[in-house]
């Protein structure tokens, strides 16, 4: 008997689906409609090509650092697909993470293509004797189309490790790092939570330079593809300078805060030779600022074209030694080991690396640790200004404008105050506005009119020794009757 299918026949067997379809919508309690709906999903998925990866926390008694990635990755969208979730705190984080609990689902799109992750724990016993605890034995377990494995493999894989150590660097606590002349346990820092409270928005320097500095992070850091390609390690060298007082150490805390990286603050007195620095540097971390603050104080970095000039040369063939003066052990750090340490092979073992050196008195480094390679950027931090002033105007006594700000900006120009002079007045009026400005410009004053007076006291002391000068050496007086005339005299000098 022969099958004949014609548009009649398909439209009543249409029709019949429907009615079946809107009965069972209909009729059916919503329990068993999902049951039923849950069964023909399973069934026409297990027809389907379909393979599984199967990550487990441990891999022969070592934890699996992919696991790891894995509950990072997936703790940022289970909070709102999982019915049921763990609450955790890892260690040296500071935020909460959430994870599934076991045979729960959350299905993704990924580039196009849907992946499927399931959370299991299953019970095992220890084979070992006596009261051996029994232990869960966790993996995750992703699943996808057949057609999708070149994706996984090549993109979605390396994403989920990507997304995870960016979880894994935001939700850490940070460290403020130093270095040791001598341990115990052989560690070359040792550290304590960073929590320095200054950021751009509260450091007192000029905004366009504040801006510069913030765009120039920027760009260091999202150039990572970029330093690779020229051939150079991924590293920035930052130079602070000025008189003390002016914000370098505020403005090093603004970056690391704003970068969220590290600090290592290397002492140098404590470092006893070439290879103990090389050491430290290969000890630090990537993502961090490496800072070496005064360094014109705690090592002889002096310009040595100057020395040259002065007779110094002979000692420029010895390494310079420490002027710390509370140290006991003699040091051989010399200025090609700072070099190195800088810009030299050894600086290339990490990456995405800030330096920052500070000094008060430029002029006395070496060129060489001067240029670009060593320190890209050269930052000068001056005495206030008046957008600084307003800075810390608003930091201390929290106000944008007042009547007296028009004193502050005729005044302030004519004086040498640092953000730290401005900040102890302000610091010592207990929140008083009026106070705080009145003090500020009597300060300004008592500074602007004690050095007028040092000006007129110079100006004397100098008309006093050309006085005493002319009087050590008095011009001879000519007479009338002298043989010698002042022309004879204007000839006689024409002559010679």
């Amino acid at each position: 008997m022969e099958l004949l299918v014609d548009w009649k026949s398909l439209g009543s067997l249409f029709a019949t689906f429907v009615f079946i379809r809107t009965a069972i919508r209909d009729f059916l309690p919503p329990e068993v409609y999902q049951a039923l709906k849950s069964l023909f999903s399973k069934i026409f998925s297990s027809l389907q090509p379909k393979i599984s990866i199967v990550i487990e926390e441990y891999d022969n008694s070592y934890p699996n650092e992919l696991y790891d990635s894995v509950q990072l990755y997936l703790s940022s969208n289970c909070f709102a697909a999982a019915k049921v979730l763990k609450l955790s705190r890892l260690k040296n984080s500071k935020n909460l993470n959430f994870t599934m609990d076991a045979n729960q689902k959350i299905e993704e799109i990924f580039e196009g293509f849907k992946v499927k992750w399931s959370f299991h724990s299953v019970e095992k016993k220890s084979n070992g004797h006596g009261y051996a605890r029994p232990y869960e034995n966790r993996y995750f377990e992703l699943s996808f189309h057949e057609r999708d494995k070149p994706k996984v493999q090549s993109s979605y894989i390396p994403h989920v490790m990507e997304v995870a150590e960016h979880i894994r660097f935001k939700n850490r606590d940070r460290k403020l790092y130093t270095n040791r002349s001598a341990d115990e346990d052989g560690r070359l820092w040792s550290s304590v939570p960073f929590s320095h409270p200054s950021t751009f928005d509260t450091v007192a320097i000029d905004p366009v330079l504040k801006q510069e500095i913030k765009d120039d992070l920027i760009k260091f850091v999202n150039r990572k593809d970029y330093y690779s390609r020229v051939g150079r390690a991924w590293k920035r060298g930052y130079l602070l300078y000025g008189p003390p007082g002016t914000g370098k150490t505020s403005l090093i805390a603004a970056i690391a805060n704003f970068l969220e990286f590290d600090i290592y603050d290397l002492e140098l007195t404590a470092v006893t030779s070439n290879s103990q620095l090389r050491k430290l540097l290969i000890s630090t971390s990537s993502k961090s600022v490496i800072v070496v603050e005064d360094v014109d104080c705690s090592l002889d970095l002096s310009d040595r074209k100057k020395k040259e000039i002065s007779g110094e040369e002979e000692n420029e063939k010895k390494p310079f030694r420490f002027r710390n003066r509370g140290s006991s052990f003699g040091s051989t750090v010399s200025l090609s080991g700072v070099l190195n340490f800088v810009d030299g092979l050894w600086s290339c073992c990490g990456s995405e690396r800030l330096m920052i050196f500070t000094t008060n008195h430029k002029e006395k480094l070496d060129q060489a640790l001067l240029r670009p390679g060593r320190m890209d950027k050269h930052i000068n931090l001056s005495y206030c200004e008046i957008t600084a002033f307003k800075t810390l105007a608003k930091n201390y006594l929290e106000i944008d404008k007042h009547e007296l700000m028009k004193e502050v900006e005729q005044i302030l120009p004519l004086v040498q105050m640092t953000p730290a002079d401005i900040a102890e007045i302000f610091m010592s009026c207990e929140d008083d506005v009026e106070m705080g400005m009145n003090n500020v410009i009597e300060e300004m004053k008592r500074r602007l009119q004690s050095s007028m007076e040092d000006e007129v006291s110079s100006v004397a002391e100098l008309g006093k020794e050309e006085i005493k000068g002319e009087e050590e050496h008095p011009v001879p007086e000519v007479h009338e009757d002298s043989d010698v005339s002042l022309n004879s005299l204007d000839s006689v000098g024409t002559d010679a």
